[in-house]
């Protein structure tokens, strides 16, 4: 069932990602990413997870291979959550690393300070940006 609900999720975030004009490419299986997107301008790779909790448990290895494979890449890390019940909340890689510190698995709660995916994608500017100037 976990598997569906993942799979479920990712083919979710690659309309999202198409339909704002993103080529995406999924990366079934456990592979460095799940999902590759690219506009010309901005290229992420994209670890999806989906949870039921208030919690995920982001696993150390899945974030250092997300980190490795992006800097390989040449693309912007982040890590896609879906909160079954309340929505997407997107976190940047470097910032869950920073933010968790050291460990076997990274804390990811839904609410945890995350983005959404129009900022993600460079369309809609945070509020704490906004008034920065």
């Amino acid at each position: 069932m976990r598997y569906r609900r993942g799979a479920s999720a990712e083919r979710e975030l690659i309309h999202e990602l198409e339909a704002r004009g993103f080529a995406v490419v999924r990366s079934a299986g456990s592979k460095k990413v799940d999902v590759v997107a690219g506009n010309g301008k901005l290229y992420l790779c994209i670890e999806v997870k989906s949870t039921r909790g208030r919690k995920l448990y982001l696993k150390a290895e899945d974030l250092e291979k997300l980190l490795s494979f992006s800097a390989r890449f040449g693309c912007v890390p982040v890590v896609a959550v879906k909160f079954v019940g309340y929505g997407w909340r997107f976190f940047m890689g470097e910032g869950i690393k920073e933010r968790a510190g050291g460990g076997k698995t990274y804390p990811i709660g839904r609410a945890d300070p995350g983005v959404s995916l129009e900022t993600i994608i460079g369309v809609q500017r945070e509020l704490e940006e906004v008034l920065r100037g």
